[in-house]
């Protein structure tokens, strides 16, 4: 008798253990896809060469259009501006005896017309030379936030190398590969709560592209098993939160409704 109560116990465990088993292989897993965070970035920089002065900013500081953020030695460029400024008053001074020694009728016009051109290729000089005093205050071409100090006061810039970057916050985004088995739950301007590796952190994101990526399919597909292939697609989100809280590179996780559990109507 205790055999047979042995058995059936042991007959019972199995069906349990295989029922549990079998439910757990037929409930299917959340799937939960990895993004990262992208964002805009401006070099700030200028075209001119020259030594900095000063630095008027430090990461994390706070930008707006025109702000300035640093400048650089001017010295050679005033004094090359001051005597520009001379010649052109000297030039000035001589043009009108000139002009009275024309309207005398003492001089040809040529006289005139070559007193004239100096005056005027003196003139561009100075403007183009102001120009470049302009460009020797390097300022911010963007609201934004910086995000790098590349640069110190007395280090040489070359030219096009940037001083700080600027990124901004509003131009932040998610980007995700997403296979097209999961498309029919993702439309352009939905909007998804992302989740991120600090349990504290989440982001609002609303979808702005959905694109076919240059990866053809998630997984090779078998002629034996009848599978077919998957595409994956290039969905971007961009973030409309803590968006000053983003890292370029940052992990950030969507959750979608498994395969099987999908609803026929789109959100």
């Amino acid at each position: 008798m205790k055999h047979i109560i042995k058995q059936l116990f042991i007959i019972t465990l199995v069906a349990i253990l295989f029922t549990a088993c079998n439910n757990q292989e037929q409930k299917p897993k959340t799937p939960e896809f990895q993004g990262y965070v992208e964002n805009t970035q401006v070099n700030v920089t200028t075209r001119m060469p020259g030594r900095i002065t000063k630095i008027y900013v430090d990461e994390g500081d706070l930008l707006k259009k025109g702000d300035t953020v640093a400048t650089l030695d001017t010295r050679e460029l005033l004094a090359n501006r001051q005597a520009l400024v001379a010649k052109l008053h000297n030039i000035e001074k001589n043009r009108k005896r000139v002009y009275n020694l024309y309207k005398a009728g003492a001089i040809p016009l040529q006289k005139l017309d070559a007193i004239n051109t100096g005056y005027e290729m003196v003139s561009a000089k100075l403007n183009a030379l102001d120009t470049r005093l302009q460009d020797m205050t390097i300022k911010a071409p963007m609201d934004g936030v910086v995000t790098l100090k590349v640069l110190e006061p007395n280090q040489m810039m070359p030219p096009g190398m940037p001083v700080v970057i600027e990124t901004d916050p509003s131009g932040t985004w998610a980007r995700f590969g997403i296979p097209e088995t999961y498309l029919n739950q993702i439309n352009l301007g939905d909007q998804f709560t992302l989740t991120s590796n600090d349990p504290n952190l989440n982001f609002k994101a609303k979808v702005i592209q959905i694109i076919p990526m240059a990866t053809f399919a998630t997984h090779t597909p078998t002629a034996l098993r009848d599978e077919r292939d998957i595409r994956t697609f290039d969905v971007k989100m961009l973030l409309t939160e803590n968006q000053t809280k983003c890292k370029p590179g940052m992990s950030v996780y969507l959750t979608l409704k498994p395969v099987e559990n999908q609803s026929k109507t789109t959100k």
